[in-house]
């Protein structure tokens, strides 16, 4: 049964998405910093093919977007923004608390 080309591309995204969150993790559980750069750069490149496929099937109307209201924008980078915030709140937390200890037994 032959494929359509829209459903060839279709497959082409999902195998790119694939890779790209594939690559993410790997590149977390790097332990040397030159390592991690080249998984970085091939993770790029990825993104980049992904990127191209998207813009090919949304020039022929194979992947519709539609624009978010601008309120539904700033309210997702409030939270991405607390979110972030709330993480950093623990470790400042223990860093300060392993200060204070260190000193104490000085």
């Amino acid at each position: 049964m032959p494929y359509d080309d829209k459903t060839m591309m279709t497959d082409m995204l999902s195998t790119q998405k694939f890779i790209a969150r594939n690559y993410n993790n790997y590149a977390g559980e790097f332990s040397t910093k030159q390592g991690k750069n080249r998984l970085m750069k091939i993770l790029g490149e990825e993104h980049d093919i992904q990127f191209r496929i998207f813009e090919n099937m949304q020039a022929k109307g194979w992947y519709e977007t539609t624009n978010a209201p601008q309120a539904k924008v700033d309210r997702a980078v409030q939270q991405h923004i607390s979110s972030a915030t709330n993480l950093k709140k623990p470790a400042e937390t223990s860093a300060k608390k392993t200060s204070k200890t260190t000193k104490k037994s000085k």
